[in-house]
């Protein structure tokens, strides 16, 4: 078994601790992590305080199925309220991982501190309040299993729309970990092939 954490300061390993310490389920999956820190405004544009911040990329550079996939981020924003937050593969699938609607009412209270967006967690976000610190499943109707079996090698996009005027934010690390199938029996498969290449070649 191997876990694949890729080159991370300090601020991402306290933002994503539970991810990376998660271990592994013997003879079922290898655990890969990407993440860094990152230090992007909330809009991006400094004149304004309303519109999108620069997308926050993630490059995989390994080729790996997706068994399963956890997104984690943390942020400030004055009012996570106005915020609308997504997640793009390099296949170009979308998963919304929050939003809110402004007619169904507004709530008060700022940033998302160690979030981790899991499927399975028992927490959907719509049902915490912020500070969102801990795992929360995605907004309603969007799951991460939208992204098993693509391919998760290439650019993936953490992408953040602010909606409404006067608050701002910046985003401080965003992380990926994904799990990959690894049954044993591709593994002895494998073996077996390569042996029947050796007896071949001794002949």
């Amino acid at each position: 078994m191997r876990t694949r954490r890729s080159s991370i300061g300090p601020l991402t390993i306290a933002v994503l601790l539970s991810l990376t310490c998660a271990a592994p389920r013997a003879g079922a999956e290898t655990v890969w992590f990407y993440g860094r820190p990152f230090d992007l405004p909330i809009p991006a544009d400094p004149e304004r305080s309303k519109g999108w911040m620069d997308d926050a990329i993630l490059e995989v550079s390994d080729h790996l199925i997706i068994h399963d996939l956890d997104v984690g981020l943390t942020l400030t924003h004055t009012s996570v309220f106005d915020l609308r937050v997504s997640l793009t593969s390099p296949s170009g699938t979308t998963v919304l991982l929050n939003s809110y609607d402004p007619f169904t009412g507004y709530f008060e209270g700022a940033d998302y501190q160690y979030t981790i967006f899991d499927d399975e967690a028992d927490l959907a976000i719509s049902d915490g309040a912020p500070p969102f610190e801990g795992r929360f499943r995605p907004v309603a109707g969007s799951a991460l299993s939208a992204f098993d079996g693509e391919d998760a090698f290439g650019t993936w996009r953490l992408r953040i729309y602010d909606a409404h005027e006067a608050d701002v934010g910046r985003l401080e690390a965003f992380g990926l970990t994904i799990s990959t199938p690894e049954p044993a029996t591709v593994v002895l498969l494998l073996a077996g092939l390569s042996l029947a290449r050796l007896r071949r070649n001794r002949r």
